[in-house]
């Protein structure tokens, strides 16, 4: 089949889901990722066919992509600080907004003088946590999440980026006391308020894994208040947390961490102007 009939099959087929400078995206990536073709190759040979047994690979592509499995699903890989990462539907897709949390991390690391221990918690794909542990050699990170599958994907993408790291299996509102304390803690905790469930696309909704998405409009703060008040003993003093947040509660967290007793609260905006990142400093 020529390559210039199979992109219009994917047009054809994608574009009551997609639109199509993104199915056009998604056709290139699966080139390269399944054949290794770059994607300025329909204008180098725009003749080129695959043989059927090629065609099946990227037609089964299609059929995942017609049920909204995000792209980075198919193909088994993710991009985050210049990293390749695999992930599959155990874990969250990594997002660009998160790699400014990982470098606000690092800035303020960077600053102490001593061997520093961090903790990813709620880590998935520990995309957090190895970009740390890449750019902090002298530390000394961990990551936690509570799925086993997640966890392993995690040390899987570790080992991959030859990075040191230690892994636990356990829920972030809990951490044993044989684990220590440390001087950072990070974590990009599900914050999604079940209510906005129903506006988020197919892709993430149908696929990502909810536990790592979404908590009650009841109490969406919950995972911040179970690190940053049940978790206070394992921060040293002194200690920084960090924290990813949802645009509508920036407010009400530094309100908390005020009220918990930590100082030096900031709020920092993402790269589309929302409010998306704290961090706050537990008391010397």
């Amino acid at each position: 089949m020529q390559l210039k009939q199979l992109q219009k099959c994917f047009r054809e087929q994608l574009s009551p889901i997609y639109p199509r400078e993104e199915i056009d995206h998604m056709f290139y990536v699966l080139l390269e990722h399944f054949y290794g073709l770059p994607r300025f190759i329909l204008a180098l040979e725009p003749e080129k066919s695959l043989s059927d047994d090629q065609t099946g690979v990227i037609k089964d592509a299609l059929e995942q992509l017609k049920q909204h499995v995000p792209l980075q699903y198919v193909t088994n890989t993710a991009y985050f600080m210049e990293m390749e990462l695999y992930v599959d539907s155990s874990v969250l897709i990594p997002r660009p907004e998160t790699e400014t949390l990982v470098h606000w991390v690092i800035e303020t690391a960077e600053k102490a003088k001593s061997r520093l221990r961090i903790i990813d918690l709620g880590s998935g794909s520990g995309c957090i946590g190895i970009g740390l542990a890449r750019n902090l050699p002298k530390a000394q990170v961990h990551l936690l999440d509570i799925s086993e599958k997640a966890l392993q994907t995690a040390l899987r993408n570790a080992k991959k980026q030859n990075v040191a790291l230690q892994g636990h299996l356990g829920d972030m509102r809990e951490l044993s006391g044989d684990l220590g304390a440390f001087d950072i803690m990070v974590s990009n905790p599900p914050y999604v308020p079940e209510s906005q469930k129903k506006l988020m696309r197919p892709n993430v909704r149908e696929h990502e894994p909810s536990v790592a998405l979404f908590v009650s409009d009841e109490n969406p703060l919950e995972f911040y208040r179970a690190i940053a008040e049940g978790l206070h003993k394992n921060l040293k003093a002194g200690g920084w947390l960090f924290f990813e947040i949802h645009e509508d509660y920036g407010v009400s967290l530094i309100e908390m961490l005020d009220a918990l007793g930590y100082s030096e609260i900031q709020l920092k905006k993402d790269i589309f102007g929302k409010d998306r990142y704290v961090k706050a400093r537990k008391e010397k």
